[in-house]
């Protein structure tokens, strides 16, 4: 494995680690401090959550470190995951 990659998979993971509050706080409607606002809606914790998700998943596809290939399937997937994160960011808060 080139050096470049081990940089690579580390801040994947980084941006993986950063969703998971965000998500969380926003999908329960609470309010969470986003780079945008102290403290953001709940809406915008899904999105920022959603956001950092994706990039980590396209920094680890990009080394080709998971089999995943890019398809409407993992597209209609995500929208799924989204339209219901923010459902769920309205519903609580």
């Amino acid at each position: 494995m080139k050096w470049y990659a081990y940089i690579g998979f580390f801040f994947a993971g980084a941006f993986i680690a950063n969703s998971i509050p965000h998500l969380v706080h926003g999908i329960s409607g609470q309010e969470f401090q986003t780079p945008f606002a102290r403290p953001s809606s709940s809406i915008l914790n899904v999105l920022w959550g959603f956001f950092n998700l994706a990039i980590g998943y396209i920094i680890i596809t990009a080394l080709k470190g998971i089999a995943f290939s890019f398809s409407r399937r993992i597209a209609i997937t995500a929208l799924g995951f989204l339209a219901m994160a923010v459902n769920l960011a309205i519903v609580f808060s």
